[in-house]
């Protein structure tokens, strides 16, 4: 069988989206998301995002993280996705309404880039001490569509993000599911970077929605107003706009959201046209 696929990236958080809008795909899909995702024999990416229809929505979003595991929410795979709809001529009035795991959220095109609005995020928790891989870390438990535990780093290229990351992520203070972990610098007024241990992927991702949501939100706690500019491991920005409300934070997510190719996938063994090959 051959699937159709595209490959695109949200500040260099890549995933492969696949129109899945007339069903296809097996039940079981995991074995396929980890061969796709492996980036040595497959297409390589943090995970994979699955366009389909909704009954409330103008599209649903389901999103896999790469070890093949479903995933609640995705912020830069929801504005990916977000742009492949509104690309497919989804939506209406320039804004399209996505159905995710996290709720209803509107998409549109702001600049070069896509907006996601995200909707209502409860506030950080007060600061938490956990201890881990022989340190203590003190941060904030966010849940911005997945859980976040962010903290403060005053050198984020000194921070040993595979041991600590991943110490905090299985910590039991996050119970069984675990946690996401950012760790965080203020660079200037309003401006923050960020580096992020991701959970399903079990490594560094070079950008992370949620997480710059769950930071820029740290960072609002301790009194940054909106917007909070999220400089990313990969090199880009993301802004995370909110608004305060009686019980939380009423939050967008802006960012680049771009096509990098367009593909197929075939199994191994399939035959390939000879056109395809290159072939008279």
């Amino acid at each position: 069988m051959a699937i159709p696929f595209l490959k695109m990236q949200g500040a260099a958080n890549d995933f492969v989206v696949i129109d899945h809008r007339h069903t296809f795909l097996p039940a079981d899909v995991s074995p396929l998301v980890r061969q796709w995702c492996d980036r040595r024999r497959g297409v390589g990416a943090d995970g994979v995002l699955l366009l389909e229809r909704s009954r409330i929505a103008d599209a649903a979003m389901r999103y896999f993280n790469a070890d093949g595991g479903a995933a609640e929410y995705c912020g830069n795979g929801a504005r990916c996705m977000a742009r492949y709809a509104l690309d497919l001529g989804l939506g209406r009035e320039g804004s399209v309404m996505l159905e995710t795991a996290a709720g209803i959220q509107r998409g549109r095109r702001a600049g070069t880039g896509i907006e996601i609005h995200f909707g209502h995020v409860a506030p950080p928790s007060e600061p938490w001490v956990v201890d881990a891989c022989g340190r203590s870390f003190k941060g904030r438990y966010v849940q911005s569509g997945v859980p976040h535990f962010v903290v403060e780093s005053e050198a984020l290229g000194s921070v040993d993000l595979d041991a600590w990351g991943s110490g905090l992520r299985h910590h039991a203070r996050f119970g069984a599911a675990g946690a996401n972990v950012d760790f965080v610098a203020r660079r200037a007024a309003g401006v923050i970077a960020m580096r992020t241990y991701e959970r399903g992927v079990e490594g560094e991702t070079l950008a992370c929605g949620s997480g710059a949501i769950a930071s820029a939100l740290w960072a609002a706690a301790s009194g940054a107003p909106a917007p909070v500019r999220v400089a990313t491991a990969g090199g880009d920005e993301l802004i995370v706009g909110f608004m305060q409300d009686e019980d939380g934070y009423d939050v967008t997510l802006t960012g680049p959201a771009e096509v990098a190719f367009r593909g197929e996938w075939r199994e191994v063994g399939e035959s390939v046209p000879a056109a395809a090959r290159g072939g008279a």
